[in-house]
């Protein structure tokens, strides 16, 4: 079982938001962060018609500029831009740059923040696809999933559907090994700003009655994920992190799990009887229902030797921190 630490210092991490906000509610100021049920209350109101704001400044009010400007800035590079007379009703020209210049600053370096955040999240895939070509992704995301809170932290949320689906790739780009890359680096960015919790401890678990175990079942802490891959993604990955240019490898099932102990962020590899039996007790199925289904991976090794083994996993998952609490029946 292979564990390579991925981040420190990141945990408190909060990014400042690119969106404007124009009404609504605002997220909590201790942490920065938006729920997907609260986006709804904060978006800029859809586009009407043809043109960008037609209709909007009407009734002359500072709520209907607001709201006009957070749509101009905010709207896809593939849509046309405000006419001049539009812009000139809202923005004040200048001696070098006309209205619609002036809007076309904020607008573009709306679009490039956005771009800026998906790197950060995907530093990974950027170094794959290369600069240009991750770009050219990221604007085609930004264009098919606009930004909608006020906190980018869950912004590139979608990159690995939008990988397998959409994005626009070209020469021998992979779909299917940038689809996992981005699953795992989206999977390190949730790790990070999961709430925490207090972990389980070997200690704690010797106070459990040895005729209780089977009937266990375990927490996994909040900052806690595991993937399946077609790709050898987390190899790939430590190999970006130790500064090398990894080649994109052949495809070769792979699996890994990947977790927050204190302010440290991990990676472990997981063979397919490991990610069965930890998959099965992360789902809340008791100890001995997963040490059955864990068996049957052993049926060429012996009863004596599986039980060191699984026991050996346990032992370092717990140790790892990788539980946060017990129940039982």
């Amino acid at each position: 079982m292979t564990r390579r630490a991925i981040v420190e210092s990141l945990v408190e991490h909060e990014r400042a938001s690119a969106t404007p906000v124009v009404h609504g509610r605002v997220p909590h100021p201790s942490t920065g962060r938006s729920s997907d049920a609260d986006f709804v209350t904060r978006h800029v109101p859809e586009t009407q018609g043809e043109t960008q704001g037609e209709g909007l400044l009407d009734d002359g009010s500072l709520r209907a500029r607001q709201e006009w400007f957070a749509r101009a800035v905010m709207s896809p590079e593939t849509m046309p831009a405000p006419s001049v007379s539009e812009t000139d009703r809202v923005l004040t020209g200048g001696p070098q740059l006309s209205s619609l210049d002036r809007l076309e600053v904020y607008r573009r370096a709306y679009h490039g923040r956005l771009v800026e955040c998906l790197a950060d999240d995907y530093p990974a895939l950027q170094a794959s696809l290369g600069d240009p070509a991750f770009e050219r992704i990221a604007r085609a995301y930004i264009a098919r999933h606009p930004s909608t809170s006020p906190n980018l932290n869950a912004y590139g949320r979608r990159m690995a559907q939008f990988c397998e689906r959409e994005a626009p790739l070209e020469g021998p780009a992979v779909r299917p090994f940038l689809t996992d890359l981005a699953s795992l680096e989206w999977a390190i960015v949730e790790v990070i700003h999961a709430p925490g919790a207090e972990p389980l401890t070997l200690a704690g678990l010797s106070d459990v009655p040895i005729e209780q175990w089977a009937d266990a079942r375990l927490a996994t802490t909040p900052a806690f994920r595991m993937l399946r891959f077609q790709y050898p993604v987390n190899l790939y990955f430590q190999a970006f992190r130790e500064g090398r240019r990894p080649a994109v490898p052949e495809a070769a099932a792979s699996a890994a799990a990947v977790y927050r102990n204190t302010r440290t962020i991990w990676r472990m590899d997981l063979s397919d009887p490991m990610f069965d039996l930890l998959g099965s007790l992360a789902s809340g199925d008791t100890l001995g229902t997963s040490l059955e289904r864990a068996a049957a991976a052993f049926a060429d090794v012996g009863e004596e030797v599986a039980v060191a083994r699984v026991m050996a996993w346990f032992r370092e998952w717990v140790q790892s921190g990788l539980f946060s609490g017990v129940s039982f029946g």
